[in-house]
């Protein structure tokens, strides 16, 4: 039997299985609700079931939202542990766990040019790149940095959504107390947050129809401006933070809604760095557009040997 990988995407309300044979042969996708089940191995032992058991199961490598700590996750929207170890007595081979944005970040070593938008900056060349930064905007705000060492790729997590926020200048005093992390404003609700501090009130819009209306709306599009200046200040010091010279590629719903609208606002906060800034005009910022990142970046994700 051929040998395959058993992968899964862990959310707060969906877990993903699928079969990736012959590295990037990705097959017998399910979806659950997780709602469904009392823990995430007896998700695991339905998908099994239905697609064939676990013979020639080589790796199991799962992602999902939270911290990994001692081959653990503890999710926070589903009252679900996931130990590593309890899955490699069920699946009787090696597992990784990886941090949600770990796994969407080993996607970019799998992108060919038409899998991504260059947003600013020169062309990434992932042929010879050795440190990456990846960031996740959507629900919530994550990263996590690529690098290669000995000609083995390795990822770093981070709960960068946490870090403090440091407003632009030019914002208004008033906002510094409503936005005190990253996430508070680099986020779905952020993207709302924002808009409706900067209109005096709140009229109900989402991160998506402000992004669609930024191109005719004056608000709209000063919420998208301030949203990019803080989003570009936020990938500079990460960039710095992991010297990840050779390349920024964002994944997620509100980083696909408002990445393209002034880029010029990004790239200017992104390099206002000091004695950095000419370091970081190097720096090419890209968006992903290839499907499933978290899949692609579970297929080939190192699994580490028992």
């Amino acid at each position: 039997m051929t040998p395959w990988r058993l992968i899964a995407d862990v959310g707060g309300t969906n877990v993903r299985f699928a079969r990736v044979f012959d590295g990037l042969v990705v097959a017998e996708r399910r979806a659950y609700q997780g709602a469904r089940f009392e823990s995430f191995i007896h998700a695991m032992r339905v998908y099994a079931a239905e697609t064939g058991g676990f013979r020639g199961c080589a790796s199991v490598a799962i992602g999902a939202a939270g911290p990994v700590e001692a081959g653990e996750i503890h999710l926070t929207n589903i009252a679900w542990t996931i130990r590593e170890a309890e899955i490699e007595a069920e699946a009787g081979a090696p597992c990784t766990l990886l941090n949600d944005v770990e796994a969407a970040a080993y996607c970019a070593l799998t992108l060919s040019e038409p899998d991504y938008a260059l947003l600013s900056g020169p062309a990434p060349d992932l042929s010879r790149a050795r440190r990456l930064l990846i960031a996740n905007i959507g629900t919530g705000f994550g990263a996590a940095a690529l690098f290669k060492v000995a000609n083995v790729w390795v990822s770093c997590p981070s709960e960068a959504g946490h870090m403090s926020l440091r407003l632009p200048d030019a914002a208004a005093a008033g906002l510094r107390s409503a936005f005190p992390s990253v996430e508070h404003a680099l986020s779905g609700r952020g993207i709302a947050h924002l808009h409706a501090a900067l209109l005096g009130r709140d009229d109900g819009l989402g991160a998506r129809s402000i992004c669609a209306n930024a191109a005719h709306d004056p608000a709209a599009a000063a919420t998208v401006r301030l949203f990019a200046e803080i989003t570009g200040s936020v990938l500079g010091d990460l960039t710095l933070a992991y010297t990840a010279w050779d390349g920024v590629f964002l994944v997620g719903s509100v980083a696909r809604g408002c990445a393209a609208f002034d880029p010029g606002a990004m790239r200017a906060a992104f390099e206002a760095k000091g004695p950095m800034s000419a370091r970081l005009k190097r720096v090419p910022i890209a968006l992903m557009l290839k499907e499933d990142p978290a899949f692609f970046g579970l297929a080939i994700a190192p699994v580490r040997a028992r």
